[in-house]
């Protein structure tokens, strides 16, 4: 079995998914980029910002110290697509919206590494549709890695593999 190493990771949408993914790879010491839409007024990362602050409100804590959330970065996709290529895992989080996934998707393409593995963290949404709207060279690497709320205290994750996920 050969190893992955996960030595970045990017989400994408900071709604309650999303920044609790983000807080739970922290807790393993893994740096994360979590991203959102460019807030429309005042600084860009404000949906991010604003996210970040939540996480320390929640109960359960979704980080286990909570310094730890100095390994999220704020990022927008507006400005910081290009943060992508440096990123191992690339999990997706925003609403289950079909079209929106697919907008996303065709966005993130051309910054997503050859190495990476992209993923969706849907739970009601066809895995094999949403691969089918990816780029070709992206299939292999795609999959669902699905997290149970809250992902901190649910012990498990389930992965999905879609028809074009390669086994490697």
């Amino acid at each position: 079995m050969s190893r992955f190493p996960i030595r970045q990771v990017a989400v994408l949408g900071a709604g309650v998914m999303g920044a609790q993914i983000a807080a739970h790879l922290t807790n393993c010491q893994v740096p994360v980029l979590l991203f959102d839409l460019p807030a429309q007024e005042g600084e860009k990362n404000a949906i991010v910002h604003k996210a970040l602050a939540n996480l320390q409100k929640i109960k359960p804590a979704p980080l286990g110290v909570a310094a730890d959330a100095a390994l999220i970065q704020a990022a927008n996709y507006d400005e910081d697509l290009d943060k992508l290529r440096g990123c191992d895992l690339i999990i997706e989080a925003i609403a289950e919206r079909l079209d929106w996934k697919e907008s996303l998707y065709q966005k993130i393409a051309p910054f997503v590494a050859e190495h990476a593995i992209l993923a969706t963290n849907t739970s009601g949404l066809s895995i094999n549709t949403l691969a089918s709207v990816l780029p070709t060279q992206l299939q292999p690497r795609f999959c669902g890695i699905h997290f149970f709320n809250p992902p901190r205290y649910m012990s498990l994750v389930e992965i999905i593999p879609t028809n074009h996920t390669s086994a490697t």
